[in-house]
């Protein structure tokens, strides 16, 4: 099909970009964003299952009919995800039309299976000795770890099913925004005064609309994909094809496999971005035109208005999504409300890699030093806009939010331990990643009662003022003059716990053999000829002898030693 290089219908645009849907009263408007994170999206997902668990119980208490219950709603719009986060935004766009168990320290769980969908995708399933396996190589070396396991995981997570659960604290659709990191690129042409020029746009992103059964939308934006449950509704594209985008947003890169992704064409049409000052009278957003020509020279783009490219870790060009959110709720030339008693939308970044960072190189060093440095300069420039930071951090500002783990003071101890060796140690443990699923859950938990709140002037969300009653019942936490948005109602009021310090919990010895064995099949595809592996095995440091295992293990011991998790819990 010829591809339509005429300017989107203005009318489209004013509806789906620039206009908003008023906020209802007594209600507040949700945007999740959940940042990248490798092994520590378990933290993330700890915190996905309290906010999950929370809402269900004031939903329930609500309908039970107590007079003391606060009467507002809180609607989530919007989820946004890059790289760990995006796993977990597929995670809940599936399990959101389900009941399943929730995960607290006091449940005892076997085997690491728990029925939780985002437990048992981090906890039983992302694991070091499955990433180590080497069965993948039988086609090629794809990446330097086996991506199988989260082939397996992603099959998992779309066939997740239960018994229905209608929550009404859901929107009709669920729109949900993946950022991947286009390796093919997308072509655009700007009219310069010189010419037209083209420039190539690596930075994507995926939009989805979830309609849930009972509640289906009708309209949907000309730039997403449906996805539904057995309904029927038309174009929808199946839980199976929407993995593939879930697998091509946590693609890390060379770690593990990219993936190879296919779109409507006609999406790129519709990216428009707000004009700085227009002039009077002028419209105030630019379209950007996709360049046809060069989509289908690349041989990119087929004649069924399919465009196919090769995807890796949305991190690597976005890995917090704040403004993707941001527009979603507002549109693209507003702004949601900021001032205490006028917010009624908000964005809430859940990080879990808010805590102290430390500095990278500052002194030359090995070939392999100096590329270390430079990929976590990558990783660490991509996590924050700094004005994202100063606007979350803004006492003044209620239109976002950011849930994120805190150190405990004075000490060595990391406020999650999935963090060390660049947030992947979390695979070779499940006793670090479940102790991070329990510190989501207390943080979620804490945030809730006492930052997750608005000035009680807010007559707009609450609806009028609190009875005394209410105050001591649901807002003894949010501080004088404040009232928290979701209050905490049954189990979700109960003390969350931790486990206890996870010390001693992994031996870095034991995956000697694995890593030995992964990383002697890879060196054997890289250099298949007897000369090629003789002279490979010299540069690498005769890795059959296990150079690159001693300096694995040994980088695992001295996060150990300094994060005080290699020995018993005194």
């Amino acid at each position: 099909m010829p591809f339509d290089e005429t300017e989107p219908d203005p009318r489209r645009v004013q509806k789906w970009f620039l206009d908003t849907s008023p906020v209802p009263d007594k209600t507040f408007e949700l945007a999740l964003v959940l940042g990248g994170t490798v092994s520590a999206g378990a933290y993330t997902a700890g915190a996905l299952d309290f906010l999950i668990e929370a809402l269900d119980c004031w939903e329930a208490a609500r309908a039970g009919g107590d007079p003391l219950v606060p009467q507002h709603r809180v609607v989530l719009r919007v989820v946004a995800g890059a790289s760990g986060g995006g796993v977990n935004a597929a995670i809940a766009a599936r399990a959101l039309n389900y009941e399943f168990p929730h995960v607290p320290q006091s449940r005892t769980i076997g085997s690491n299976r728990a029925g939780n969908p985002f437990y048992d995708t981090w906890i039983g399933e992302l694991t070091l000795p499955r990433f180590l396996e080497t069965s993948d190589m039988a086609t090629g070396l794809i990446s330097i770890l086996n991506g199988r396991a989260i082939d397996q995981s992603a099959r998992n997570i779309v066939s997740f099913s239960g018994a229905p659960k209608n929550r009404s604290w859901l929107a009709s659709p669920l729109r949900l925004i993946f950022t991947l990191t286009n390796l093919a690129g997308v072509p655009y042409k700007v009219d310069l005064t010189t010419g037209s020029e083209t420039f190539v746009d690596h930075a994507d992103f995926m939009r989805f609309a979830v309609n849930y059964p009972g509640r289906e939308a009708t309209e949907f934006r000309p730039d997403e994909l449906l996805l539904d449950f057995g309904q029927g509704i038309p174009d929808a594209i199946g839980w199976d094809r929407f993995s593939e985008f879930a697998k091509g947003t946590a693609a890390f890169p060379g770690g593990f496999p990219p993936r190879e992704l296919s779109r409507p064409v006609e999406h790129y049409r519709w990216r428009i971005v707000p004009q700085s000052d227009p002039p009077p009278g002028d419209r105030p957003y630019f379209a950007l035109t996709p360049d046809w020509a060069a989509m289908q020279l690349s041989g990119a783009a087929s004649a069924d208005g399919q465009y196919s490219f090769l995807a890796v870790d949305g991190g690597a060009t976005d890995n917090e999504p704040i403004e993707l959110a941001r527009t979603a709720l507002c549109g693209i030339v507003k702004r949601n409300p900021r001032e205490g008693d006028k917010a009624d939308r908000a964005v809430l970044l859940i990080d879990p890699f808010a805590g102290r960072a430390e500095l990278g190189r500052y002194k030359a060093g090995t070939l392999v030093d100096n590329l270390g440095a430079l990929v976590n300069t990558m990783i660490q420039q991509t996590r924050y806009d700094s004005r994202d930071v100063v606007l979350a951090a803004d006492q003044r500002v209620f239109s976002r939010f950011m849930l994120a783990p805190r150190q405990p003071p004075d000490s060595k101890r990391p406020a999650i331990v999935s963090a060390g060796l660049a947030a992947f140690i979390g695979f070779a443990c499940p006793a670090f990643m479940r102790y991070d699923y329990m510190v989501g859950r207390q943080s979620c938990r804490d945030f809730l009662r006492k930052e997750f709140v608005l000035p009680e002037a807010n007559t707009k969300v609450f609806g009028g003022p609190w009875t005394q009653h209410q105050k001591e019942a649901y807002a003894q936490d949010a501080g004088p003059g404040f009232l928290p948005l979701i209050p905490l109602a049954g189990t979700a009021a109960q003390p969350q716990d931790l486990d206890s310090w996870p010390a001693g919990q992994l031996n870095p010895e034991s995956y000697r053999r694995a890593i030995e064995d992964r990383f002697r099949a890879i060196l054997r595809i890289a250099a298949p000829k007897p000369l090629l592996w003789q002279i490979a095995s010299i540069v690498g440091g005769r890795i059959s002898e296990g150079l690159v295992a001693d300096k694995v293990i040994h980088a695992m011991n001295n996060y150990l030693e300094e994060a005080e998790l290699s020995g018993a819990e005194v």
